[in-house]
């Protein structure tokens, strides 16, 4: 395995899984609705942040919107594939403007965006959505509740 790679996989296994996951727990998503939803989520919040007097990026910005709005409904639990590279580019492109941010740039929203996509592509990523751990309290107290 190479440097990246495991980079990559490290990235996947710590940082991103475990909050995709509890999400797709809680809102009983599947990885790849999941994967869809976010990258809706990424480009309305992209459609905010553009500059209105460019008509052409505009129009394709809401192309992108209801093309991703599509996906998220009709296609929701199909599957989807990520690419490492694309991810890796994503996380380097993450770093350099958190870099800038913090020197003083202002570019807050890009970083935002791309840990949106981020999440998104990782999601992608998950095989398997393993099933919620019910709380050991909650069977005690029914215990409880039901002996008395």
């Amino acid at each position: 395995m190479t440097m990246l790679s495991r980079l990559d996989a490290w990235l996947g296994k710590t940082l991103f899984h475990p909050p995709i996951i509890l999400a797709c727990q809680l809102t009983r998503q599947t990885q790849y609705a999941m994967h869809r939803a976010l990258w809706f989520f990424a480009a309305c919040h992209a459609t905010v942040y553009i500059e209105h007097d460019e008509w052409l990026w505009v129009a394709f910005m809401w192309f992108f919107v209801v093309i991703t709005l599509l996906s998220a409904t009709l296609f929701a639990d199909w599957p989807a594939t990520s690419l490492r590279a694309f991810r890796l580019f994503w996380f380097f492109l993450l770093i350099g403007q958190t870099s800038l941010t913090l020197l003083g740039g202002d570019l807050l929203a890009p970083a935002i965006r791309s840990v949106i996509i981020l999440f998104a592509e990782y999601a992608a990523t998950i095989k398997t959505i393993p099933p919620r751990k019910t709380r050991e309290r909650r069977a005690s107290a029914r215990e409880a509740f039901n002996g008395q």
